[in-house]
């Protein structure tokens, strides 16, 4: 393998905890809502693991860690810091798995639950290196002072980031609304960034999709998933005031790549001087844009088009991130990969998409 850049950091990547995690520390709290792995789902033998809302199917999931053949590196963390120096990265800030459609979850008590006991989890896994594993936590937003206090919680067991669900939780007020102020006030006075990653909000995730009805909309689900993104950032964060009312809030968009965002920023921008007579829009500090560009940040994995869009964005607001070691994953070869996907790019942003951004956002140096 050869070295194309001195630092390569990815703003994205995964651990994978250990799956019976919640039924050995709220089992018996829990009892049969709690996330766990079963053998027997509507009359097929298997091994499936129940979410709180979904059933995901765990073959599926085994093969997703053995793809590159270092499961081990997902929960043990001696074998991530071997995979990270066998692939040419520096360090990874580390997201969740198993908890990732748990936030959907009918059951709130549950899923706080069950985010304490990940928080302690991956705390105590990214504390072997912790500058090279970099534990973001995950906050529930269906009671907004347990998830200020679980924010504070986590933050002073040194996990750097917290991600929320991407859309406010069912039978909740939209984010935008004034109940949410003390969570992001305080996680900008932390300086914690926030993370909107996909997969977290109200559209269901079409991989675990199982009915033939289901099945036959899984093209159009999928589509769903990644768009969920615009309303939320336009509605709440932007339209809605969060930004302007909090302008030390960082905020993370995830996984979502780049492509969609000159549409978006378009979309946005057209519609600042209200639309036509019909709606007035509320009045904003900045071009609506703007936010795009200077108050969130951008993950991408491998887009295609990461060349076209990253100079309409900006550089130093992209975080490239590798995924491992789910199905998107690029495995060993980060190097390389990375060097082909920004091609097109000068060296001085080319080595900020790659590390120099995740690094100043997180404060690794």
């Amino acid at each position: 393998m050869t070295s194309s850049f001195a630092r390569v950091v990815s703003g994205d990547s995964h651990v994978m905890e250990p799956a019976d995690l919640w039924e050995k520390t709220i089992g018996a709290k829990h009892g049969d809502l709690t996330p766990r792995v079963f053998t027997n789902y509507k009359g097929r033998s298997g091994r499936f693991f129940w979410t709180g809302k979904q059933v995901r199917k765990f073959a599926a999931i085994e093969k997703e860690q053995d793809q590159f053949g270092f499961r081990e590196a997902g929960y043990i963390p001696e074998k991530r810091v071997d995979f990270q120096t066998q692939a040419g990265v520096e360090s990874e800030v580390l997201y969740t798995t198993h908890m990732l459609l748990q936030y959907p979850s009918d059951y709130p008590e549950v899923l706080r639950d069950s985010a304490a006991v990940f928080n302690d989890w991956l705390a105590e896994f990214c504390s072997y290196a912790p500058r090279r594993l970099v534990g973001i936590a995950v906050i529930p937003m269906h009671d907004v002072a347990w998830a200020t206090r679980e924010l504070e919680r986590a933050a002073k067991k040194g996990l750097k980031g917290a991600m929320i669900n991407l859309a406010a939780p069912k039978g909740c007020p939209p984010y935008r609304k004034a109940v949410y102020d003390p969570f992001w006030a305080r996680a900008a006075e932390l300086g914690v960034p926030i993370t909107l990653h996909a997969a977290t909000g109200l559209n269901p995730d079409p991989l675990h999709f199982e009915t033939a009805d289901e099945l036959e909309r899984v093209s159009g689900a999928m589509l769903m998933l990644f768009a969920e993104i615009m309303p939320v950032l336009s509605d709440d964060f932007i339209f809605g005031g969060i930004l302007d009312r909090h302008p030390k809030l960082k905020l993370v968009i995830g996984e979502f790549d780049l492509g969609w965002i000159p549409y978006f920023m378009f979309r946005v921008d057209s519609m600042r001087n209200g639309l036509g007579p019909y709606v007035e829009m509320p009045k904003l500090k900045m071009k609506p844009s703007d936010y795009v560009r200077e108050r969130m940040w951008h993950g991408v994995i491998n887009d295609p088009d990461s060349a076209y869009v990253v100079p309409k964005i900006g550089a130093d607001r992209i975080l490239w991130g590798s995924d491992f070691p789910h199905i998107r994953s690029i495995g060993l070869d980060a190097q390389g990969h990375v060097k082909n996907l920004l091609a097109g790019l000068s060296r001085p942003d080319q080595e900020k998409v790659v590390g120099g951004n995740t690094v100043a956002l997180y404060a690794l140096a």
